[in-house]
């Protein structure tokens, strides 16, 4: 394919089978605002942005006679590992979060969970380093950022693909804009 298109990714829609509860947990656990709700298509419609200039990033509809299907993965980036500690908490205290666990990929440190619909959620800080995915190694956020960094560096550091995260997004920018 010789044509470059400048494509971004937008959003995902979602058919679920209880509204509210899917609502409130996005809403509560993962402060997205509600930009808007009505109905569509026979069903009820909930639109989720958590930024100004997207109407939605997560849109929510009732699947009436459609079958709902879980979804591989929705995925939420953190600044900081302070930040992970701080929403692996959150999600330990709501119910309806369940399944939750933690994945050093060498270049994300991941908490992942499902949605009250069995839909699995990753919430991640990348990491300074790449290696070749997939990849999961336990993560134990009860170290020290210092410690994860240096147990992240001795898990991969001798993985052939080892590579800072910033030698590979060149080598992935040459690969897309030619």
């Amino acid at each position: 394919m010789s044509d470059k298109l400048n494509i971004a990714f937008s959003h995902v829609g979602i058919f679920v089978k209880d509204l509210p509860r899917m609502a409130r947990f996005y809403k509560e656990v993962f402060n997205f605002i509600e930009t808007d709700e009505g109905e569509a298509r026979g069903g009820n419609v909930v639109f989720l942005s958590r930024h100004p200039n997207e109407h939605h990033q997560i849109v929510l509809e009732t699947a009436g006679d459609r079958p709902t299907s879980r979804i591989q993965q929705l995925s939420f980036r953190l600044p900081s590992l302070g930040d992970l500690r701080k929403m692996k908490e959150r999600l330990e205290n709501e119910e309806d979060a369940t399944g939750l666990y933690q994945v050093n990929h060498c270049n994300a440190w991941s908490c992942y969970c499902y949605d009250p619909e069995e839909n699995r959620i990753e919430v991640f800080v990348d990491t300074p380093y790449y290696v070749k995915q997939p990849c999961l190694h336990d993560l134990d956020l009860t170290m020290s950022n210092d410690e994860i960094m240096r147990d992240t560096e001795k898990l991969f550091g001798d993985e052939p693909t080892f590579k800072l995260r910033s030698e590979w997004s060149s080598e992935l920018e040459k690969k897309i804009y030619g």
